[in-house]
């Protein structure tokens, strides 16, 4: 089911973000994902290599639904992504992150 745009989202999305405030919701992307431990985890797990979903529920010690919510916090936060073959993989900005956790 394809949402349709109302007139509220149409203004949102037509309005220019000033530097900082890009900056903001930068900082604040990254204070979301880094205040959990588990995410932390996650991300130090999958590092520069990458990690199967088998390899993070063996090293992160997770059930399959808590990798879930959080690898898919971390997708839709642009830390981390599935690649093709099934790996998951840190993104520019999760790269750029990791040597701080």
């Amino acid at each position: 089911m394809i949402e349709e745009k109302d007139e509220i989202d149409l203004f949102l999305d037509s309005q220019v973000k000033t530097e900082k405030e890009l900056l903001q919701e930068k900082c604040e992307k990254i204070y979301y994902v880094a205040s959990s431990q588990i995410r932390r985890d996650i991300m130090r797990a999958v590092c520069f290599l990458g990690k199967r979903k088998e390899e993070l529920l063996k090293e992160t010690c997770l059930d399959e639904a808590a990798l879930k919510f959080h690898t898919e916090i971390l997708i839709s936060t642009d830390f981390l992504l599935l690649d093709e073959k099934g790996v998951y993989r840190l993104t520019e900005l999760g790269l750029q992150v990791l040597p701080k956790l």
